[in-house]
């Protein structure tokens, strides 16, 4: 441990390895406040598959990603055959904007959305797959 940590697993508050965990991360599996690295976990986080409040990632679960990237859904992409097999069940899930309820719709196999308060959730009520 120490300012400026090197090695596989550096702790501290620059690191920078394989698994690097302190304020800035850099590095293969980065966690900290602010990450560059492969895998990332941090507020702000740069990197392929990053997780935050603020990240730049094709692949990204945040509030707000600086890629504008088409896979912030979370964990969406990893539950398409639990969306076909139970339907009804995700037809009460919310979301905060017309396209994600959209997405989800078409994976359940309905072609409608509804408004719920603020959010949208995906189908008709009376429309879902059994």
């Amino acid at each position: 441990m120490g300012f400026i940590s090197i090695g596989i697993a550096p702790m501290g508050v620059i690191c920078i390895g394989v698994v690097p965990m302190g304020i800035v991360g850099i590095g293969v599996v980065s966690m900290g406040a602010l990450t560059a690295s492969i895998v990332g976990m941090g507020l702000v986080s740069v990197g392929f598959n990053t997780m935050g409040i603020i990240t730049a990632s094709p692949l990204s679960m945040s509030r707000v990603n600086l890629l504008d990237s088409k896979m912030q859904i979370p964990h969406m992409h990893h539950a398409h055959k639990v969306l076909h097999e139970t339907p009804k069940a995700y037809s009460y899930l919310v979301y905060e904007n017309e396209d994600l309820a959209r997405a989800s719709a078409n994976l359940i196999g309905c072609n409608k959305i509804r408004r719920v308060g603020d959010y949208w959730a995906p189908c008709d009520l009376n429309s879902v797959p059994k």
